[in-house]
Parts: C-alpha cells; structure tokens; sequence
C-alpha cells in the first residue's frame, strides 16, 4: 500500500511558509525595513512601483554583507542576529528569524546589492521564485539595496487579492510612518511611481516628527510623557482629551524601537483618560516602552507585530500612569469665577449664536424636545458638564456639548445656512488625504457654507466658514474635522453621507466643550436656541442630549 503521508518539495514548502509572513507588498516592506535598521542605517529610501506589485526598493546605508553572506541570507534560517534560542532572551534586534529574504524570493523575483565599508566593490545577488541564485561582482556604495520585482507574479490567488493600488500604498505609508516615529533617529524618504510621499528628517527629538507627521496644529498640541521605574521607561506623547479620533488609526505603538500592535498598551491608555473621553472616540497617541529584553517574549506572531509581557500588570500600570500625569500637567487649574463677573462676561471666543432656524431638520433622531416648549428656567451648571433647567414635566439635565453640538449640526444642514467671509483667508497645510478630500469636495462644503481653494500641493485657502460658526470655528479644529469626516466615511460615498460627516465633524469640533464652565449669560443663551430650535433625543453620534426627571420619577425615589 502505497503511503498516504509524504514529503512535500521544496519549492511548494517556500511558497507556504511564504505565506505565513509574506501577506501583501506591506508585509515584504516591513521585513527590509527591519533588516535595513538592524544593520545599523541612518538613512531609508524606499521606492515603490503599482502599489508594490512592480517594485519594492529599499536602500539603506548600513553596514553592508559580504558575498558569502548576501547569498546565505537567501536560504531559510540563516541569520545573524542569534545563535541559539536563548538568545531570544537578551535579543536586542527586530529580526531573528532567517526567514524574511527566502519568505520573499519564494514569491517574487529578489536582487540585493550590497558592499561593506572595508570591500573595495559590492555584489549583486539575484535569486528567482525557483530558488536559483546568481552573484557577480558590483561597484556600489557602502550598504544594502534590496530590490523586490513581479510580486505574487507566481501566485495569482494572493495577487487578486490585493486591495487598489491607493489602498496598498497608504498601508505602506502609515506603516513607515510607524517606523518613522519609532527610529526617529534614522531619515526615511519614501516615493512611489517617481512621486514623494512620506520623507522624514532624522533627529534626536520626537516632536519635529509628529508636527511633520500629524499636522502643524495636532503636532505642536501633543503633550510629552517621559516615564521611568526601576525596569520600565515610557516616552512618547499623547493628545489632550479634547482631541480625539473616530479610530484607533492614530495610536503608534513601539516596544524597544519594534513597531507592534498591544491590546495591553492601548487599553491602559485609554484607562488614563477615563470619562473625559467621548464614547467611540480615541486618543492620539505615539508611545514607546523600553524594557529589559529578558521581561519580553517576541516570538509570539508569524508577521512579529504583537509582543507578550511578562509582567503585564507593571506595564498597564506604569502607561495609565505615564499618560494620567501628562494630562494632569496639562490641565489648568480653574479659577473660581464670582457671580457678578459671569452676569457681565462677554464670550468672543465661544459665542453661543442664538440661531434663527425654528425647527430641527437633523434626521437622525426625533426631536426630543420640542421648540413649542416653555417654561425652561435655569438652576445652574453641575461639574462644568451639566446644565439643570427646570421644566413642566420636571428637572431636565441638559449634556452642554451634546446639546450645543445637536443644534449646531441641525443649523448646518439647513437650507438657511449661510457663509461668512474670513477677515483674512486661512492658509493651511493639509495631509495628502485631507488634501485630496478638500479638492475633491469642494461642491460639499459649498453646501455648509464653506469657500475652499486650492493653495499649491499640500495646501488650502479657507475664505469663509458658516455665519454661525464664524466665532467658533478655528484652524485647528477645521482640519481636525476634516481628518475625522474622512474617517468615519466610507471610500465611495455619496456627496449626501460626506455632507451629514462632515456637518457632524464640524458641529462636535466646535460645540461647548464638558468642562467648560459657562456663565449665566452664556446658559441662557444656549437654552434660547433649544426653546427656538428644539432639541434632538442624540446628537449625529449617537449620545442623548437630555435626561429628564419627572415629578412622577421623583416621587417614587423619595417614597412619597
């Protein structure tokens, strides 16, 4: 009886074990990337082709290979970085596996050129998907370029199922971008079909990076953390609480300078902030853990994306703490305000307009409270955060910034809404996809009231914003709602959804803020627009604007 069981060749085992580390043109960029750092480089420059599928190039100036070594490192488990397994303890490297270079030449066609500083010339080491390899004698500078050609070419099932070529490459970037703030001590310049579109200086400090990575307005408001214990070191920076996203897309996570995703890390984060965060919103974040290597286990995933803790209590501990003490620094002391100030207090910063529109044309909830309602009267404001108001049918407790944000957002998508011209026009440097949005919507914010133009790549000129958020509409939170709007709406949308996101974007970004304690003046205001406009049961995401305790309710809780 001939055996059932046998032994596969050695081109079908390549393309398997292939599979497990190398996924998409992300995956193969990752790996170079990490072979180019742990030989030493200050300077990456990555150039990419259709996506990746054409060309994946990467040229660092590290320390270089001999030919013996360039032609070994395409064999399976062949490696520098350890000698046995105990090494994995004190491993100091982000390779260590031997599988990243014959992962890729099983499924693409590899060459690598590389000289050492004391060779008088490089080699050139060509090796096909068949496992052949060739080198010949090369002149080239010092270091190592890695050319990575006809990707998947020899397996059409991973090929078709590569996202757009757009969809690849903004992967690609966001992934050196990682990189970018975790080494952000080495240069890394990235183009793509002769286009630059990721190039970062290097230098000692990471705040140049995230101003040049998130924005000038994001950048420059991050607040630093610089953390130590007896064994754990965390650094990075955090955005404050008003500042958030719809998706954890923003949270860069390294351990010992390897990028990673960590549950563990992201949830401590957040912990950090509490109740200060909305529901379904997240903090920016770009944080580092440095660790003894023994006190860590990286061997735990195919692609090396996710670490395990061996103590991860101290570790949780120790980033909520690091984070809670950077917003602790972060936020002012308030200064108790006497009633005879608040009475007179002008708001030119935060102006609650009294709007004009007299009924609610938001469709995402029902009206909660309706215009015909009267009889509202003011008790006050419970922790900066709650406004009591006295109603027929009982106590109404109004959340001032879902509020303020429902009404905004009804006034924007009303036919009435109207612009207002900007004293001087706003010049802003935009992110390519924040760009690219702003170009392509122009008809959109039209519709709400915005005049936008285009200023030179990478850039806007914003002439007017709506009439109501004349006085509260900034920059920053202009380009904060955008980035958010662009998030929350799916690819191919309709001008519609981009409409209702961004009209949602703008209204939060703009509303009272929890915590801002409002003035008598600035309180009454406010409930004239909800007697005027009437009020929703939720905001555009989803939070209730009002709880009310009827008289009925609270009866039955005092036992009468």
């Amino acid at each position: 009886m001939t055996s059932r069981i046998h032994q596969l060749d050695p081109a079908t085992i390549r393309r398997i074990a292939a599979g497990e580390v190398i996924e998409r043109p992300a995956s193969v960029l990752k790996e170079l990337i990490d072979n180019a750092l742990d030989a030493g480089s200050t300077r990456i420059d990555i150039v990419l082709h259709n996506g990746g599928r054409q060309l994946i190039q990467v040229t660092d100036n590290g320390c270089g290979m001999t030919a013996e070594e360039a032609t070994l490192a395409l064999q399976r488990f062949t490696t520098s970085k350890i000698q046995h397994i105990d090494d994995l303890q004190t491993l100091t490297t982000l390779g260590f596996r031997g599988e990243a270079l014959p992962s890729i030449a099983a499924v693409a066609d590899v060459e690598i050129l590389t000289r050492m500083a004391d060779d008088s010339e490089g080699v050139l080491v060509q090796c096909h998907p068949s496992g052949a390899t060739e080198a010949r004698p090369i002149g080239c500078p010092v270091g190592t370029q890695v050319r990575v050609q006809a990707l998947f070419r020899h397996v059409p099932v991973r090929l078709h199922s590569l996202k757009t070529v757009a969809r690849e490459v903004q992967l690609m970037q966001e992934l050196v971008t990682h990189y970018a703030l975790a080494c952000h001590k080495v240069m890394f310049h990235v183009k793509h079909d002769e286009r630059r579109i990721f190039f970062s200086q290097s230098g000692s400090a990471l705040l140049p990076h995230l101003v040049a990575i998130l924005g000038p307005e994001l950048g420059a408001q991050m607040l630093p953390i610089s953390w130590q214990n007896v064994d754990l070191v965390i650094h990075g920076a955090v955005s404050s609480a008003t500042t958030t996203r719809a998706s954890h897309q923003r949270q860069y996570l390294w351990v010992n300078g390897r990028p990673v995703r960590s549950p563990l890390i992201g949830a401590a984060l957040e912990r950090a902030y509490g109740a200060q965060l909305p529901p379904g919103r997240h903090p920016v974040a770009a944080l580092g853990v440095r660790m003894a290597p023994a006190l860590l286990d990286v061997n735990i995933h195919p692609r090396k994306a996710e670490v395990r803790f061996l103590q991860e209590r101290a570790v949780f501990a120790g980033v909520q703490e690091a984070v809670a003490l950077a917003l602790q620094r972060a936020t002012p002391v308030p200064t108790p305000m006497r009633e005879e100030e608040a009475d007179g207090e002008v708001w030119p910063s935060r102006s609650l307009t009294t709007f004009q529109v007299h009924e609610s044309t938001a469709d995402y909830a029902q009206a909660g409270l309706s215009s015909a309602e009267a009889g509202l009267q003011a008790l006050g404001q419970l922790g900066n955060t709650f406004l009591l108001v006295k109603s027929p049918q009982g106590l109404l407790v109004l959340d001032q910034h879902v509020a303020h944000e429902s009404l905004l957002h009804a006034v924007l998508l009303s036919p009435t809404c109207q612009s207002q011209e900007l004293e001087t026009p706003w010049s802003l440097t935009l992110s390519p996809p924040q760009a690219q949005a702003c170009g392509a919507l122009q008809d959109v914010f039209a519709t709400l009231g915005l005049q936008l133009e285009p200023f030179g790549p990478g850039m806007v000129l914003v002439r007017a914003v709506p009439r109501e958020l004349h006085a509260l509409l900034h920059p920053g939170n202009f380009v904060e709602a955008v980035q958010e709007a662009i998030q929350r709406t799916p690819q191919h949308a309709s001008p519609e959804t981009w409409r209702e996101h961004l009209a949602a974007a703008l209204a939060c970004r703009t509303a009272v803020r929890a915590g801002d304690a409002l003035s008598t003046a600035e309180i009454a205001t406010l409930l004239t627009a909800v007697r005027q406009q009437g009020l929703a049961y939720t905001c555009p995401h989803g939070r209730p604007t009002a709880v009310t305790l009827t008289l009925a309710e609270l009866e039955r809780r005092f036992l009468r």
